[in-house]
C-alpha cells in the first residue's frame, strides 16, 4: 500500500472514531500531509485539544452551570461541559452561567450565558465550584500542570521554524523583508538562497519574489 492510499484509508477510518480520542489522533497523524520530518505538527495533534476540526492549544473545557429551581442559596448545582445540554433547555425558564476559557487558556471569564457574556459577581458556592473546575478541569486535565501546553508550543515552534534535513537552512538577513522562519531549502552549493518562491543572494539587501515556476 503506497503512502497516498494509506492516508486516504486513515482519513476514512478517522470519521468512525470519537473526536479527540487516541485512535482519532493516531489516524489524523497517519493521514496528515505534512512532510515526514515535520514532527512539530504531529506533536500538536498528539497533545492538543480537538476543536472545530483541528487540534488547538490545550486548555480547560468551558463549564456551564445552573441552579435547580433557580434557587441559588440551596438549589442543587447542575453542571455540563456539553453545549448540547444547554441548547436542550432553550425556550424554558432556565438561566445558565458559564466559566469560559479564552485567549488559549490565558483568560477566564465568568458570566451569564446568552447572546453574549454579561459579567457579574459570584457567591461562595460558585467560588467553590470555580476552584474545583479550575484545578481539575483546567490545570490537571487540560494542561497537565503545564506540561501539555509546553509540549504543544514546542511542537508549534518546530512546525513554524521547520528545517529541511540536509538543506542549507540559511535565513534572510534582518531588514531584508524576509522572516526568521524562512529556511533555505536548497541542497548543495549555491549562490542564491530560496524559500518557496522567495530568493535572496548572500550580498543582497532585499528578498525577491519569483512567480510560480
Amino acid at each position: 500500500m503506497n503512502a497516498q492510499k494509506l492516508r486516504t484509508k486513515a482519513n476514512r477510518l478517522r470519521y468512525k472514531t470519537r473526536d479527540g480520542s487516541l485512535a482519532h489522533r493516531v489516524l489524523t497523524m497517519i493521514g496528515d500531509r505534512h512532510r515526514w520530518y515535520d514532527w512539530g505538527h504531529r506533536l500538536m495533534i498528539l497533545v492538543g485539544d480537538y476543536r472545530t476540526g483541528s487540534y488547538d492549544t490545550p486548555r480547560g473545557r468551558d463549564l456551564w452551570y445552573r441552579f435547580a429551581d433557580e434557587n441559588e442559596a440551596h438549589g442543587r448545582i447542575i453542571t455540563t461541559h456539553h453545549y448540547a445540554d444547554v441548547r436542550a433547555t432553550e425556550g424554558q425558564d432556565v438561566s445558565w452561567r458559564i466559566f469560559d476559557v479564552q485567549d488559549d487558556g490565558g483568560t477566564v471569564k465568568l458570566g451569564f450565558w446568552g447572546e453574549r457574556i454579561e459579567h457579574y459577581g459570584i457567591s461562595r458556592r460558585e467560588l467553590a465550584l470555580f476552584r474545583r473546575w479550575d484545578f481539575w478541569e483546567c490545570r490537571v486535565r487540560g494542561e497537565w500542570f503545564g506540561l501539555r501546553r509546553w509540549l504543544y508550543f514546542k511542537g508549534l515552534h518546530a512546525a513554524v521554524y521547520l528545517k529541511k534535513p540536509f538543506a542549507c537552512n540559511e535565513v534572510p538577513p534582518r531588514g531584508s523583508g524576509g522572516y526568521s522562519h524562512w529556511h533555505c531549502e536548497i541542497r548543495g552549493k549555491h549562490d542564491v538562497h530560496r524559500f518557496r518562491n522567495y530568493t535572496w543572494a548572500r550580498d543582497a539587501k532585499r528578498v525577491q519574489f519569483e512567480g510560480v515556476r
